[in-house]
């Protein structure tokens, strides 16, 4: 009885020393409970976009040994997102979320504001797989749409560990560049400066209907720049309003500059009268009538005497 108690504890701990190299070897567990951070970097060319609104939505929960299962309401959509091998698979699976969640109305998980580096942190995030929002930024340069994009909180790593700080930077989809446009105030009014307004209203539109109002000053330097899409195919114009009674409009156009130049109009209580073809006065006709008659006169007296 005591020989065949010891082979088995011999048996045992040949299996212990068998098992050891492989647990050794395995990938630890992840650890659900743990806290994770997101930060998000939207920046491209050289240009960083802050005051984005980022929206992440946590789609799936996480298990310790690495797997997810989609939550509520997710889970009653038609979404397979075991057994993804490409990267084209998750760029499909979050199209397809973002699709039911626009249709739903389903609210965010969490929502961050880029500061002013273009960056968005997320912290204290629970494990699980997220989806993020596209997103679509502008500047003076141009319109940026930057990708939606899927992410496993915590990420697994090259050796069999977990990252539960994770980095990205979104794919830029696309970029229009943007086409300057300005409206500039001149004014010609030598000796009169004491009669400008301290700010005019300029109206700008496109195709015809109102796009905004601005007000010009010196505090703008009198000019006043908007931005639009280069594909944009709209007519612009401008238009003064309100204009000072001493001045007078004139509205020139260079490509997508204008100017407008206002004009001094002398006094409004005596307005200079326009000029018509004939510019001879008619004072001149009567001092001529008058110097030829006294020569007339002059003449007759004269020529009296001598007779």
């Amino acid at each position: 009885m005591r020989k065949r108690i010891i082979k088995l504890i011999c048996i045992a701990v040949a299996c212990v020393t068998l098992l050891c190299p492989l647990c050794a070897g395995a990938a630890p567990l992840l650890d659900t409970k743990a806290e994770a951070e997101l930060t998000v970097i939207y920046q491209k060319d050289g240009n960083v976009f802050p005051d984005l609104k980022i929206q992440i939505f946590r789609v799936a929960e996480a298990f310790p040994d690495g797997t997810f299962e989609l939550t509520e309401p997710y889970n009653g959509y038609p979404i397979n997102i075991h057994d993804v091998t490409a990267q084209e698979q998750w760029t499909n699976i979050a199209t397809t979320l973002c699709s039911y969640i626009v249709a739903d109305g389903v609210e965010p998980y969490r929502e961050e504001i880029t500061d002013e580096t273009g960056v968005s942190r997320f912290t204290g995030l629970e494990t699980g797989l997220y989806l993020v929002r596209e997103v679509t930024a502008e500047n003076n340069s141009g319109t940026y749409v930057f990708n939606r994009f899927m992410v496993y909180l915590p990420t697994p790593t090259e050796d069999g560990s977990y990252d539960y700080s994770v980095e990205a930077v979104p794919k830029c989809l696309s970029c229009v560049p943007k086409t300057e446009y300005r409206v500039t105030k001149l004014w010609q009014d030598s000796g009169h400066a004491t009669d400008r307004p301290e700010e005019i209203t300029v109206d700008i539109y496109k195709d015809g209907q109102l796009w905004e109002s601005q007000v010009l000053n010196g505090e703008n330097n009198w000019s006043y720049v908007w931005y639009v899409s280069e594909d944009d195919n709209g007519i612009w114009t401008v238009a003064e309003r309100d204009v000072n009674e001493f001045y007078t409009v004139s509205i020139q156009q260079n490509g997508g500059s204008f100017t407008i130049i206002n004009n001094h109009a002398g006094d409004p209580d005596n307005p200079d009268l326009p000029q018509t073809g004939d510019t001879f006065s008619p004072l001149l006709w009567v001092m001529i009538m008058c110097f030829s008659g006294i020569m007339l006169l002059v003449i007759g007296v004269y020529g009296r005497r001598r007779a």
